[in-house]
Parts: C-alpha cells; structure tokens; sequence
C-alpha cells in the first residue's frame, strides 16, 4: 500500500516539474472588434420633384482605423405612407455606390426610404442608416382656388412659398375648362390605373365639377386622369349634370342630379381600384334619387336631400345608400321628419364641435319667398329620425335676403353669410345675428366666397390651421382674406392675403403629408 501511494506521488510530481518547464506559445493578444461610424445624416429630407438633386456627403470611419469601404444607397417607397400599396411590388432601387452622393431627384411625389449602406472590405462588417425622403412637385402643397373665368372655369395654385402658379387649365391645356364651375374637391389617397402601363397609381387628386363636366387631375404634374367623358365602367357618360367629387372613407364618391355614385378603393388597406364609376346607388336596390347640389361629409358618410322625395339620405363609406325613418329610436313619433319635405334647399353645412356631427340645412319655403327654416339633425348612420329641431328665421333677419352661406366646422355653432354685399354671422344656438367688420379687408368688392377652412392633420403643429376666409372681386381681380378665428369671429388682420384674376368661388388646401385617411382633417363637403 505505502508502494502505491508512492507511485502516484512520483506521478504528480513529475507532471508538475514537466508543465512548469513548457513555454505556453499561444497569442492572447486579443483586439476589439472594429466598428463602422457614420456622421453627416439627417434623419428626413424633403426635394422637389424634377428640379432638385439631393447631395449628401456623409462622414465614415472605423474605430480600427481602417478606410477602405463599399458604399451603397438604395430608395424604396415607404410602406403606408399612402403612396404604395401591400398589392403593388416594391423596387428596391440602388442610386449610388460612392460615399457622396449626387442624386437627381427625377421621381415621383411621395415618401420613400432612403438607405445608406458601409461594408468593411477588410473584415466584411456592415452597418446601415435608413432615412425617409418626401418628395414634392411645385403642386404638393398650397391653397388651390376655383375661379370663374365668365362661363369657363380654371384654377390657381397659391404655394407654401407665396409664389403664385395661375390658370393651370389654360396652361395644361391651351384653353379654360368649358362652363361655369360648381366645386372643387379634394382625394388625397385617389387611386386608378395608368392606361399607358397598365398599372396601378395611387396619387393625391383634384377634382372640379363645372356645370357640364367633371375634371380629376393628377396634383403630382395636374395631369387629367379622367373627365366625365370616360370616368365611367363601360365607357358610356350618362347626360346629367355633375355636383362633386371626393373622398368618401373606402372610396371615391360622386354626385350629380342623376344619384349618387361610388367607387370602392382604399389603398391604404390593399383595396385598390380603377377611380371609374358604375351605376348610381338606390334605396332599396330599385329607388332612384335626385340630389340636391348641397351635401355634407361627416362620420364617413355624404349626407344630402334627394329632391324626388323630400327626404335626407346618406351614402356610406361601402356606397350603400341609406334612408331615415320618420320614428325615433324609442318608435315615437317626432314633431319633424326627414321624409316628405316639400321646402326649397339652399345650403346645407356641418358643425363638428364636441366631437359630435351636426347638421344645419336651410330651407325657404315652397310657398312664401324669402321665408326660410333651419334643420338641424344628427350626422350618423343610425336609422332613426336625425331631426332634433326646426327653426324658423325670424322675418326681420338678414338670413332671409342672403345668397352666399357657410358654417364654422370647428370651434363655434355659427352660420355666416352674405346679404347685399355684407357679411353676417348668424348664432344656430341664441338664433341672433350681427355685422362682421374683419380688419384690413377691403370695402366697395364684391364678396364672391366665405368658408371655414382648415386642416388639422400635420405632425406639424405649425403646419395646421382653421381660418375663417372670405374672397372678393374688383375691376376682374380678386382677393382671398385668411382670418384666424376667435369666438367664431375674424380675429386680428389677416394672416394671409391671396391676390390674381378672376372670380374665387372655391378653395382647397393641399399638403404633402395628407393620405387617403385625412378626411376628416380637412374640409370634405361641397
């Protein structure tokens, strides 16, 4: 036994003299990982489409002191931006391959994703930086106005600069659009199919109705897409006469005094269309309707009066045409009703305060001129009676004699109008009315247009706005006065003053972050 342990001890001791003679050769001189630094880059940039080159010129380094790199930038529309689609294929396009980049912006409007990519070429380590780029046309974005040119119609474009493009249709087309104009609508996520490729396009789009035609223009280069001629499936145009054109939730809606049409697209949920136009809805699938001109946007839904019926109807946001009961939801009768009215409609406006929709549509009545009445009743999709009240104008308001109306959509239950060339705003809740004086605004010129616009949709706070706006006319120019508001009132001087030729008579404001869902950011009724 003693033997054996002194074996072993002789073992151990023997490889421990052994490993303490052994030289350890190995390399433990270990180096951290080289990485990739680039500096230089903003997070956005915006261009102008056809006009600008985008130079960047991005610093890059590597902590191992290395300098020899491959370098690639590559652009792809961004996914639901609103101008691409799940359905339609994304192109990866490169545009560089050096570290400066020297870009012709030569694309279409829109919002794409810009990558810039370094590869080490020493140890084929990579690192990437995505940037978004907006792309806009001299059209993107501004205050589009509808004017009267005598029995033609054309439209001017007030840019974010203050520059002025005018007459667009006598640009494009060598001549005024024909007729006098009736509206000026507004799709911001319009899609349709490029004859020419046979793809689909999905754009921000113009729409101008004048009293024989429709026009809907691409914004991106105002292009026409399509006019009345051959916006419909099949080819053939119905002989009507053309009311408004925009957009109605999941897709393009249109009125005329013939019905009121729908074409379904949403592009933003992969429902894409063509922007073309089948039969006009009925009630109850055999019902034609005769729209009055006016009509409301409001809940994604188009509100009017059919003219054959007396009766408020609702076109939704799938194009099914929807009518009102004469009972309430409790099956009581109600001292007003939708159905049957037999008084004449002059305007028809929405109020959104409170987050609820509301409906102010006055009436002059069948038999006494002059006499007029004030619906108000609920904007909703619910079946019942939406009439709350009905007010009749008092003789000696200035209502009863006025041809210009609008109403505050926002911060006051206020209805403005025009009578003999002054401008008034009439109380919807006290039923009181008084003289607006807005500062700086000139007097002895016709006022030719007043509305509530706004928009509200920008990421931007600085972007958005809510102007009260009246247009006036003298010696063939006009002005557009731009108020903000205060109490439903002009407040201040103006913000801004539009000036040029013609008669104002409609406005549109455009901007290039809107998408098919800002509907309800911007003014969207007739």
């Amino acid at each position: 036994m003693k033997k054996k342990i002194y074996n072993i001890l002789s073992v151990c001791l023997f490889a421990l003299l052994v490993s303490a003679c052994y030289d350890d050769e190995g390399n433990y001189d270990y180096h951290e990982i080289s990485t990739i630094n680039t500096e230089g880059l903003e997070k956005s940039y915006t261009k102008t489409s056809y006009q600008d080159v985008l130079h960047l010129e991005p610093t890059v380094t590597a902590t191992g002191g290395e300098s020899d790199f491959e370098y690639l930038w590559t652009l792809n529309l961004t996914k639901g931006s609103g101008t691409t689609s799940n359905k339609i294929e994304i192109i990866l396009d490169t545009i560089g391959t050096d570290r400066v980049l020297d870009f012709p912006v030569n694309i279409k409007q829109g919002f794409y994703d810009l990558t810039f990519r370094v590869t080490n070429k020493s140890n084929k380590l990579e690192t990437y930086q995505v940037m978004s780029l907006s792309v806009v046309t001299k059209f993107s974005e501004g205050f589009y106005l509808l004017k009267d040119m005598g029995n033609s119609t054309d439209v001017d474009l007030h840019a974010s600069d203050n520059s002025l493009v005018d007459n667009i249709f006598l640009k494009m087309d060598g001549e005024h659009m024909p007729d006098a104009p009736v509206s000026l609508g507004l799709d911001p996520g319009y899609c349709f199919v490029d004859e020419t490729t046979a793809e689909y396009v999905i754009t921000k789009a113009l729409t101008v109705c004048t009293e024989k035609d429709v026009r809907i223009s691409n914004i991106e280069d105002m292009s026409t897409i399509y006019t009345h001629s051959n916006m419909f499936l099949g080819g053939e145009a119905p002989e009507e006469k053309p009311y408004y054109v925009w957009r109605n939730a999941y897709g393009v809606g249109y009125i005329s005094d013939k019905g009121a049409y729908f074409s379904t697209q949403a592009s933003l949920w992969d429902l894409l269309g063509t922007g073309k136009f089948g039969f006009p809805a009925m009630v109850n699938d055999d019902e034609e309707t005769k729209p009055n001109r006016n009509g409301v946007f409001a809940s994604t839904c188009f509100y009017y009066l059919d003219e054959l019926k007396g009766r408020f109807l609702f076109l939704d946001y799938n194009g099914s045409l929807h009518t009102y009961s004469d009972l309430d939801e409790n099956n009581e009768e109600k001292p007003n009703k939708p159905n049957g009215i037999t008084h004449h409609l002059k305007f028809f406006g929405k109020n959104y305060m409170d987050k609820k929709s509301t409906g102010y549509a006055l009436f002059e009545d069948e038999n006494t001129a002059g006499k007029h009445y004030i619906y108000q009743l609920v904007l909703g999709m619910d079946p019942f009676n939406p009439i709350e009240k009905v007010t009749e104008v008092a003789t000696s308001s200035k209502l009863n004699g006025a041809n210009l109306f609008a109403v505050n959509e926002l911060t006051a239950k206020v209805m403005y109008f025009v009578n003999d060339n002054q401008l008034y705003m009439y109380d919807l809740v006290q039923n009181t009315e008084e003289l607006l004086r807005p500062t700086d605004m000139a007097t002895g010129e016709e006022i030719t247009y007043i509305s509530n616009r706004y928009w509200s949709g920008s990421d931007n706070a600085d972007k958005n706005f809510d102007y009260l706006v009246f247009a006036t006319r003298k010696d063939g120019k006009y002005k557009v006065y731009l108020y903000e508001i205060l109490g439903g009132k002009p407040y201040g001087k103006p913000v801004r003053v539009l000036e040029g030729e013609g008669k104002v008579v409609k406005m549109h404001y455009v901007d290039p972050s809107m998408s098919m869902v800002s509907y309800s950011y911007f003014p969207n009724s007739f």
